[in-house]
């Protein structure tokens, strides 16, 4: 019988994909409260510091979300975010095109992450603050996650990998005619399955590793 090692190669691949170490989750205690009231908001950090930002006139709360180690405004003029090792709400102002379409949310454990037609805009607990990158003209966000430690948003184009460790951005661009087939987010890794690889990055080194499926 013939020994096919590149398949042997992707089965365990595969099989350590779904062990049961694999889908581990992390428990992390939720240690930031936000609240708004009529004339601030704030944030209650590890039920010791307290961070006060003032409202501005006409502002107005759109979304608002908070879990594991951060926490984060949405107002129609900014976005606020604050995380246990931050000592004051950060704050980064929306674009005016940003104004006029309501931006999508997404907010884990350990990360907060804006999407517009224009940009993403990331904050972490161990980032220092926000930092963004811009999404490419014409590209449009076709999958996006967030758990734990990482997040990920995908357009037919690319792949985006974010780690609550690294300011910064993973970028992979997809081959000629490769597709995505599905993505997945466990607390500390992403798993991108592709028509021709398998595409996975963790946090501790935001780095993306390729494995070729054909």
């Amino acid at each position: 019988m013939k020994f096919d090692g590149k398949k042997l190669m992707i089965a365990v691949v595969l099989l350590l994909l779904t062990a049961p170490w694999a889908m581990a989750y992390e428990e992390v205690e939720d240690l930031v409260d936000i609240f708004a009231t009529d004339s601030a908001f704030i944030a209650v950090v590890d039920g010791r510091r307290n961070f006060t930002e003032d409202h501005r006139p006409n502002e107005k709360l759109l979304w608002q979300g908070a879990k594991g180690e951060v926490g984060a405004f949405l107002t129609s003029e900014r976005l606020l975010a604050v995380s246990v090792k931050s000592g004051q709400w950060n704050t980064r102002h929306l674009k005016i095109n940003e104004k006029k379409v309501m931006p999508d949310m997404l907010i884990a454990a350990h990360l907060v992450i804006m999407l517009t037609a224009e940009r993403i805009l990331a904050f972490g607990t161990e980032t220092g603050g926000f930092f963004q990158i811009r999404l490419p003209i014409g590209e449009s966000v076709v999958a996006k996650t967030a758990e734990g430690r990482v997040a990920a948003v995908v357009t037919p184009a690319r792949a985006f990998g974010f780690s609550a460790y690294r300011r910064g951005v993973a970028e992979i661009r997809f081959q000629m005619k490769e597709s995505l087939e599905s993505l997945k987010t466990t607390y500390n890794k992403i798993s991108l399955r592709t028509s021709r690889r398998l595409i996975t990055l963790k946090a501790e080194d935001a780095v993306w590793r390729e494995f070729d499926l054909e």
